[in-house]
């Protein structure tokens, strides 16, 4: 039956335009499951346009949906292993240079996609050679931080072959570029399987480079990932391999991220404490190891890494039960992300900030806090915090006993879970 169905594919793809077989052929060779007509472009295909529309003709493609501005194309299932059985019968060296294209685009596309959504973070890594513009065939692929992180994550499932290929090929910079880069969309969407992977692969390319300040951020965003999916000692296992590499790295900002993640292990750890004492204790470790980071980011200095640190610091201080102190520095920290543009740690400043205020027991400016990180968590698209956001005022209407506010909260956060793929929250119990 395979080949009778090869057989029917190639008679028509025979019948189809010269440029629409080359593109076909490019499609064959191409990771992942969708492509753009600026990817397409990017890597040599011309009369794309016409090719794709005589694919979906010939109902050999079919036209994705996506919520980002790119269309996207799908050849079927069947179609794509024919696609990818011609694409064998390429000289290797044809071959090579069509992913080596697919590759950099993507490298270049996250660098920019990370820039636009994190702002002016700690990288490792150069700003990319070629600017946003060149990389579309007409406009650019994205324009300002939310519509940078749709096209993130409506490239989700493209990424993590692309990384796979780099990883194969042996272009182990652009595996590391692609795995610092893509924290903007792992971070903010919490494809936390999906950091694993990749940063996996990161870790083993900064080694075939030598690259110990590499292997550290690798190493540390996989330590992340492990934390947020609650392994801590996985974690704390990746943080300690981190550890022993900082001799050999000269940034003090790297010894600063593996202090911030062992500060946050240390607070996770604190919440699963039985004794009030002993997590008291805990919150002063977390603070502890975030003043050191945001040591080593003042050292620098880094406004970014300042405010994520100073806004660790004050998640200490509620973890150990000082409300007043939390605010301080969360007045702080937001007055220098307003200064300095670094508008996506406003929404989280406000989400400590309205802890702190229930800690104070002033549940309208927590509720007022609540509803601001709310409000501009869905501005940025951050589905995560607005996730938290909204959990969190929901239980401050139950606190306030505020039945209309509880109930709009409720179906706000039920509808998000559904738009993000969550389960709903457990039924309260009798």
């Amino acid at each position: 039956m395979g080949e009778a169905v090869d057989s029917v594919l190639d008679s028509v793809v025979a019948g189809v335009s010269g440029h629409t077989r080359h593109l076909y052929d490019l499609l064959g060779v191409l990771p992942g499951t969708t492509a753009t007509a600026d990817l397409l472009t990017a890597v040599g295909a011309t009369g794309v346009d016409e090719g794709l529309g005589e694919l979906l003709s010939c109902r050999l493609a079919v036209l994705v949906e996506s919520s980002d501005r790119p269309r996207r194309y799908r050849l079927h299932d069947v179609v794509r292993a024919h696609a990818r059985l011609r694409a064998r019968a390429l000289p290797e060296e044809r071959r090579r240079a069509v992913l080596r294209l697919v590759v950099d685009f993507y490298a270049d596309a996250a660098a920019h996609g990370d820039a636009l959504v994190l702002g002016d973070r700690f990288r490792i890594q150069p700003p990319p050679v070629r600017p946003l513009s060149e990389l579309a065939a007409r406009g650019t692929l994205f324009t300002g931080r939310a519509d940078a992180l749709e096209w993130l994550d409506a490239e989700r499932v493209n990424f993590r072959a692309v990384i796979r290929v780099a990883a194969d090929e042996g272009w182990y910079e652009e595996v590391w570029r692609l795995c610092e880069s893509l924290w903007a969309l792992y971070h903010s969407r919490k494809h936390l399987a999906d950091c694993v992977e990749s940063g996996l692969l990161g870790i083993e390319a900064a080694q075939h480079q030598a690259r110990p300040d590499v292997e550290i951020r690798m190493r540390n965003q996989v330590a992340r990932a492990a934390y947020e999916l609650g392994d801590l000692d996985r974690a704390e296992s990746q943080l300690d391999a981190a550890a022993d590499l900082l001799g050999l790295a000269g940034d003090p900002r790297l010894s600063g991220v593996v202090q911030e993640s062992r500060g946050l292990i240390a607070l996770a750890r604190g919440r699963s404490e039985e004794s009030p004492g002993a997590a008291r204790e805990r919150a002063e470790e977390a603070r502890q190891l975030f003043e050191r980071a945001l040591a080593a980011n003042r050292a620098v200095p880094d406004p970014h890494g300042i405010v994520v640190q100073s806004y660790n610091v004050a998640q200490a201080l509620v973890a150990g039960e000082r409300w007043a102190d939390a605010l301080d520095v969360l007045d702080e920290a937001a007055e220098t992300a307003r200064t300095t543009g670094d508008e996506p740690m406003l929404p989280r400043i406000d989400l400590v900030r309205a802890h702190a205020f229930a800690g104070l027991g002033s549940l309208d400016r927590a509720v007022a806090a609540a509803g601001a990180a709310a409000d501009a968590a869905a501005g940025l698209k951050q589905f995560a915090k607005l996730d938290q956001a909204l959990e969190l005022l929901t239980a401050l209407a139950d606190r306030a006993e505020d039945r209309p506010l509880r109930a709009a909260c409720e179906e706000k956060l039920g509808a998000l879970r559904r738009t993000m793929g969550l389960r709903p929250p457990a039924a309260p119990t009798a």
